[in-house]
């Protein structure tokens, strides 16, 4: 299962070109929307105290995904300390990163 994350800093920012940007990696990689969900803040990422971003490490702990994609890496969070989304990441905050 694979879950995405998106995010922008103010909620008048639209998520939209982040969105439409990973459903077509997710599309070319022949993912279903049955395979994916999506987790989505309009909060800064100076904090890791956002409702979505929240869930989604919650539901990493519980095992629920084996892969997080978000567009950019600074949308996890301004800090890789704060933006691990699993226990037992090494210090850069992953533990088998994929660019694609």
């Amino acid at each position: 299962m694979i879950a995405v994350y998106i995010r922008v800093s103010h909620i008048d920012q639209n998520l939209e070109g982040q969105r439409a940007e990973i459903q077509r990696w997710l599309d070319a990689n022949h993912f279903g929307s049955d395979q994916v969900r999506w987790f989505e803040d309009k909060f800064t990422g100076k904090s890791i105290a956002r409702p979505d971003f929240q869930k989604l490490q919650r539901a990493l702990a519980r095992g629920v995904f084996d892969t997080v994609v978000c567009w950019k890496l600074d949308r996890l969070s301004r800090s890789f300390v704060d933006g691990r989304v699993k226990p037992g990441h090494d210090d850069k905050g992953a533990s088998d990163a994929r660019r694609h």
